[in-house]
């Protein structure tokens, strides 16, 4: 009965927005924008601006985001925090909603759960229009980002619901660190083929639903030795398989570690992940470049450390292990796809104009966003 009533209050919400014109994109953007077949979404997890200079400081690092023509900016907060977690701001740049810390894929006032109402994310969008849609990631499959484009749950710690959630979805493959409750048989179960291995992701071919659940200790790693790909080759293999679809693609790539360093203040870590996450961008370039119809974009879900430039010592430094408010850089790979060079946009509205790029211009829950993307 509560589920009934928490359906019918939304359903009323959702009206009353539409009638009193509490809708529509927020964002500053160019009045014509380019469809195209792909997209390809890359998230650096924590990644700010100083994340990405001290790795050129210290790395003498040239990064991939460096050549995309449109640098802009994207605003993390949560619709209950100015600092987000990792699950709302997933959320956000996955369905173009804000909620609270530690929800993925569902609106606030569903804490319960009800799911008659949910936001549909940019992978459900893109397979429910004909394209197919892959979930890249070093983190774990069940991680509040990769969680965020193939799942819906209250809480980003329930981990069985998550998992169970991705297996009974359409996506074409879910690729990261082991999950407990993905097994071999489930998988097989809801037409996943089961893969640990970098041999086993290679060796697969078009038209193969695929979950990939790697070492998640070696995916915290910057090399391969140990049979687990790197991030580049993850984005690559993806690219090829979900490049078979005639209709195009929706494809998310993660790069976890560059926030798990810095909650530690590991900024050695961090920025040796900055330049894995940066070859795995420069394979989605590269591959736009040839292609001609597909888009990238270069974000963040939020950054982590706090990370300050010290003009006396010429150097960075952490100023905390958490999560920090300050915008995050968000790059465009062209300048014909709505997106303004040096804007400021909220995250949820970065979503919002990937899913018109991708030719979606109502999305189903536009009712809801108002000013704050509720």
């Amino acid at each position: 009965m509560i589920k009934v009533v928490i359906s019918l209050l939304t359903t009323i919400i959702m009206l009353f927005g539409n009638l009193f014109g509490l809708t529509g994109y927020k964002g500053t953007q160019h009045e014509d924008y380019r469809i195209y077949k792909n997209v390809i979404l890359m998230i650096g997890d924590g990644n700010g601006a100083n994340t990405m200079a001290a790795t050129r400081k210290y790395r003498n690092a040239e990064l991939a985001m460096d050549s995309m023509p449109v640098h802009a900016w994207s605003q993390t907060r949560s619709l209950t925090n100015k600092v987000t977690d990792s699950a709302a701001g997933g959320t956000a740049l996955a369905t173009g909603v804000r909620t609270y810390n530690s929800a993925i894929g569902v609106y606030i006032f569903d804490p319960l759960g009800s799911f008659y109402n949910v936001p549909k994310n940019l992978s459900e969008l893109a397979i429910e229009n004909g394209k197919s849609a892959g979930v890249v990631t070093t983190d774990k499959t069940s991680g509040a980002t990769p969680a965020s484009f193939s799942a819906h749950s209250v809480e980003r710690d329930f981990e069985y619901d998550i998992s169970m959630d991705q297996m009974r979805s359409d996506l074409t493959l879910i690729w990261g660190g082991a999950s407990d409750t993905v097994t071999e048989k489930r998988c097989a179960k809801h037409g996943f083929e089961y893969i640990t291995t970098e041999d086993e992701m290679n060796a697969l071919k078009p038209g193969t639903r695929s979950f990939g659940q790697f070492s998640y200790s070696d995916l915290g790693a910057i090399d391969n030795s140990n049979g687990t790909p790197l991030i580049a080759d993850m984005t690559s293999k993806a690219i090829e398989l979900l490049n078979a679809d005639e209709d195009g693609f929706f494809l998310m790539v993660e790069g976890a570690h560059i926030d798990k360093n810095s909650h530690s203040n590991n900024m050695d870590g961090a920025t040796a992940h900055e330049v894995e996450f940066s070859k795995a961008l420069q394979v989605a370039l590269d591959f736009a470049e040839e292609d001609g119809d597909t888009l990238v974009v270069v974000t963040a879900d939020h950054e982590t450390g706090g990370i300050t430039y010290n003009e006396a010592t010429g150097e960075y430094y952490y100023t905390t292990g958490s999560h920090t408010g300050v915008d995050v850089p968000c790059f465009v790979s062209a300048t014909d796809a709505g997106f303004v060079d040096g804007e400021h946009y909220k995250n949820c509205d970065i979503s919002v104009q990937i899913a018109r790029v991708m030719g979606y211009n109502n999305w189903q829950f536009p009712a809801l966003r108002w000013k704050n993307c509720f």
